[in-house]
């Protein structure tokens, strides 16, 4: 059977006011932060191009500065919110690979990773990282509490059903509350808030929920890997992945 190919769209947007790390930089955007010389987002896209298996890369922005560092790249303006702007790209992209401009440990064996871990049957993948993969390392991640572990995204997903955009538009209802994991579960429902309290659900009974009520079927594909959770929200991040990069030149490896 021929592997799935993706397009790729990489969210570039601004959420309102300027963020921490921006102000930081000096800079207009996060994506614009030098590592190793070079604009965040070009190791997103260079992870992205040295990946077999996405056949295009589409970049989601509005900022002139941001779509200079990506030429050469299908550029297409955001939407209201990065949901709604994956739902515009869906209309168009049956099989579509999301991420973030700000992804800074991005590397093609994980994008391979979690695409091979994408199920036939479903309509979205969404990578997760376990807590137990930073045992060996401090997690300033938004963790929800499950009853096998806790969990964090890795801004990492896959659009490969008929009804992705269903999914999309059931997200963008929830994107305010991405950040607290007992908002998110009351928005589902009061039944999912009092499981989840009492860490009655598990991953796949979280995801069975998801489903229900997105309209579509939606499943975890759990990376062993903290680098996988790794996006820039703060200062101490882009620290922490200007390291990581710039060691990784000096071994001659790719991040």
């Amino acid at each position: 059977m021929t592997a799935r190919r993706y397009t790729a769209l990489v969210l570039a947007g601004r959420r309102g006011v300027m963020d921490p790390v921006a102000a930081a930089e000096g800079i207009a955007h996060k994506a614009l932060a030098l590592v190793d010389g070079r604009p965040l987002i070009a190791w997103v896209l260079d992870a992205l191009r040295d990946a077999s298996i996405v056949a295009d890369i589409i970049v989601a922005t509005d900022e002139s500065d941001v779509a200079r560092a990506a030429e050469g790249f299908t550029i297409v303006p955001t939407a209201a919110s990065p949901a709604a702007t994956v739902a515009r790209v869906l209309g168009a992209t049956p099989s579509l690979l999301v991420t973030t401009a700000d992804h800074g440990s991005l590397s093609p064996a994980l994008i391979e990773t979690f695409c091979a871990g994408v199920p036939l049957a479903c309509d979205v993948a969404a990578a997760v990282v376990p807590r137990r993969a930073f045992a060996c390392r401090p997690a300033r991640r938004t963790f929800y509490r499950l009853a096998d572990d806790d969990y964090c995204g890795a801004n990492l997903y896959a659009f490969v059903g008929a009804r992705g955009a269903a999914a999309a538009a059931f997200w963008a209802g929830l994107e305010a509350e991405r950040k607290s994991p007992v908002r998110l579960a009351a928005r589902i429902g009061p039944t999912t808030l009092l499981r989840y309290a009492l860490r009655r659900l598990d991953l796949a009974a979280a995801f069975a929920l998801l489903s229900r009520h997105a309209g579509a079927a939606i499943a975890p594909v759990v990376l062993d890997d903290a680098d996988a959770a790794i996006d820039i929200d703060t200062p101490e991040d882009l620290a922490l992945v200007r390291a990581r990069l710039s060691a990784g030149r000096r071994c001659g490896r790719s991040p």
